[in-house]
């Protein structure tokens, strides 16, 4: 398990530094049950040492790990274990906007085909991701659990090339979110995501496996999962029938409103 990186020049994977393959193993050892939760993490100097690394590293790589919610430091106590699934919360905020999206938190994926793809140029325009970027897509259905067997959407999940290690993982946890396990695994913070919501028709094919009529109205979602730099780790576009999810927009007027933008 270690951190993505990319050579800025060529595009492939390189090295990952020190800190994220510390904060790599860390994960692994909480996720284990190595550590559990509740306990104290080594000092710094500790972790320094049985790692052979500086404190500095150390310090980098439980800042990661406490950013992902794995883990808290406080003062006069020490670094405290908080979880081994840790949820992250997001806002979507577009200007004075917040974009709310309701969808079952009981979905689960069931993952039918999974090939690489290379973005051509139709397509990247499409998913609104670099032309010629080296993607795995898993593709299937998403059921609500609590609503019988009758799938809700059809989703393509793209991860990046260098997580082909992820895909077994994404298969074995279909209701844990791909994002979720991404930070779990590379150890890297999923700092942003940014929304597209565009209206569709369902063609018949798609028709037949969600269950409505060919040519009905559908929502296409894209989502990209950025880390901090603002670089996709992963992107989801998603087609559900326009009854089967809700979108509700919350506009804050500003304190000083320019007039005629109401």
């Amino acid at each position: 398990m270690a951190a993505i990186q990319k050579d800025s020049r060529t595009g492939s994977p390189a090295a990952p530094t020190r800190y994220a393959e510390l904060a790599s193993t860390l994960v692994r050892e909480i996720v284990e049950g190595h550590r559990v939760v509740g306990s104290l993490l080594p000092t710094e100097h500790e972790l320094a040492g049985l790692h052979g690394v500086s404190r500095h590293t150390v310090r980098a790589s439980l800042r990661m790990l406490q950013d992902l919610g794995y883990i808290s430091r406080r003062k006069a106590v020490g670094t405290i274990v908080e979880s081994t699934n840790p949820n992250a919360a997001y806002t979507q905020s577009f200007g004075t906007a917040e974009d709310l999206v309701r969808v079952a938190a009981t979905e689960v994926r069931a993952i039918e085909d999974v090939r690489n793809v290379t973005l051509d140029r139709a397509l990247a325009r499409g998913l609104e991701a670099p032309v010629g970027s080296d993607w795995i897509r898993l593709s299937g259905t998403r059921v609500d659990a609590r609503k019988g067997s009758t799938p809700v959407a059809r989703a393509d999940i793209y991860i990046d090339a260098s997580m082909a290690g992820l895909v077994d993982t994404i298969r074995d946890h279909p209701q844990v979110l791909v994002s979720g396990l991404i930070e779990r695994e590379y150890a890297v913070a999923i700092a942003e995501i940014r929304q597209v919501v565009t209206a569709t028709l369902i063609d018949a094919p798609l028709a037949g496996q969600l269950g409505v009529d060919a040519g009905s109205a559908g929502l296409r979602l894209i989502r990209h999962y950025k880390d901090a730099s603002g670089r996709i780790l992963e992107i989801t576009d998603t087609i559900y029938p326009a009854d089967r999810v809700s979108i509700a927009f919350q506009l804050k007027r500003s304190r000083s409103p320019v007039a005629g933008t109401y």
